[in-house]
């Protein structure tokens, strides 16, 4: 399958005062694909998804330097609309956490921001975001309880649910196993493989063997630097560079 560029990275560096996160990345994402950022603990895999919806500014004494281009369109350009950026690309943190509020609302937070208020739209789009998180015949019939009280499992696929339902184009996923157990980790794996379907994926994560399951890309990131980019297959089976078999292998990491 041939795939279109849908993010162009081009030289991005991220500091947090003098501290370099990232080090000159230049890396395509790819459209209608999952690209797997891989690498240890520190490696820059949180603040490379960070900085691919500007949301790393929002840290006190955080710099980015370089370019990323979505659909050709440098975000960090003067005359983009950062809440328009973020709406586009939107990022699930680790261990994502819901709001104080309903299911409903939670879902509804978004649109609402954005300027929808019809109820009935509203709720059109709290079941659709939650149908597509693979959600809503679990809580359908508890719409307006609190969010707090769901599974770990189910606040992971609500807080999916709330990305979605500003229809974002691209989705950052951080770590989208932290802190679940084995059954609801394949559930939001099977979600992820739904969702490339419709939207442009890329998530960090420390598992090798996650990011061969879902990713059709794989970027290995060490210390702040790229250290390899390929398909999956090629990547896990072929590794160009040494440091990237030493770390699929376990021999470092």
């Amino acid at each position: 399958m041939a795939y279109s560029v849908k993010m162009d990275i081009q030289e991005l560096s991220v500091y947090y005062g003098t501290f370099k996160a990232l080090d000159s990345i230049n890396l395509e994402i790819l459209s209608g694909a999952a690209t797997a950022i891989i690498g240890p603990t520190g490696a820059g895999k949180s603040s490379l998804l960070r900085s691919l919806c500007r949301m790393n500014e929002l840290w006190e004494g955080a710099r980015t330097e370089g370019k990323v281009l979505l659909d050709s369109e440098n975000i960090y350009d003067p005359s983009v609309d950062v809440t328009m950026v973020r709406r586009r690309v939107g990022l699930l943190a680790r261990r994502p956490t819901p709001f104080p509020k309903s299911v409903f609302e939670n879902v509804a937070y978004g649109p609402r921001m954005h300027g929808v208020k019809d109820r009935g739209k509203l709720t059109e789009i709290v079941k659709k975001s939650l149908k597509q998180a693979r959600l809503w015949s679990e809580v359908k019939g508890r719409l307006e309880k609190p969010a707090l009280q769901l599974s770990p499992g189910q606040k992971q696929r609500l807080c999916i649910a709330r990305a979605l339902a500003v229809e974002p184009e691209v989705l950052l996923i951080d770590d989208p196993a932290s802190g679940l157990d084995p059954i609801s980790t394949a559930q939001v794996e099977d979600l992820i493989l739904d969702l490339k379907e419709h939207y442009t994926i890329v998530l960090a994560t420390h598992g090798m063997q996650q990011a061969g399951r879902v990713s059709d890309y794989i970027a290995y990131i060490s210390e702040g630097h790229l250290i390899e980019f390929g398909p999956t297959s090629d990547v896990f089976s072929r590794p160009k560079d040494k440091r990237t078999e030493d770390y699929i292998t376990g021999r470092f990491g």
